[in-house]
């Protein structure tokens, strides 16, 4: 009896100690998606890019339906990455009008506009078919957007 209430103690003791010593960290794949889009203050050629080009941000809100879904998601005929349930990730992209497709078989391509040194949101929305689902990508109003994402996790860690 003496040796379980010591080794209680002692488990109970070594489960305190490590994390009472823990500083609560911040997590850097836990940023916004604005935040992927700023370049850093003191790197010059950054601030050139940032002036040409216009952010991207794809993402997929975490449902059950059609979870084990990965469509393929291609930018002016040029596949991206894969959209994985309840992630999102972003693209550098030229100023002007921008055709994006899914993997979706008969699924028309959508077509957006973007503006130097802005974000554009889209949004996968996957459709549940007979014998394969695909997804549909949709423009999405930047705060409806921001809201979503600031719940989901980057795509690559």
């Amino acid at each position: 009896m003496r040796t379980f209430l010591a080794a209680t103690l002692l488990i109970g003791l070594l489960a305190v100690l490590p994390a009472s010593s823990r500083q609560p960290q911040a997590n850097p794949a836990a940023q916004a998606p604005t935040d992927v889009a700023k370049a850093s203050p003191n790197s010059a050629q950054a601030d050139v890019d940032k002036g040409k080009d216009s952010t991207i941000v794809f993402f997929r809100e975490h449902h059950f339906t059609g979870s084990a879904l990965k469509p393929s998601i291609f930018l002016d005929g040029k596949e991206m990455d894969r959209l994985v349930n309840g992630r999102w990730f972003s693209v550098q992209a030229q100023p002007g009008k921008h055709e994006l497709q899914s993997s979706a078989k008969n699924e028309p391509s959508t077509v957006i506009e973007t503006v130097a040194g802005q974000t554009t949101y889209v949004q996968m929305v996957i459709l549940t078919g007979n014998w394969r689902g695909g997804g549909r990508l949709l423009q999405v109003d930047a705060g409806e957007a921001q809201k979503v994402i600031a719940k989901l996790k980057p795509l690559h860690d």
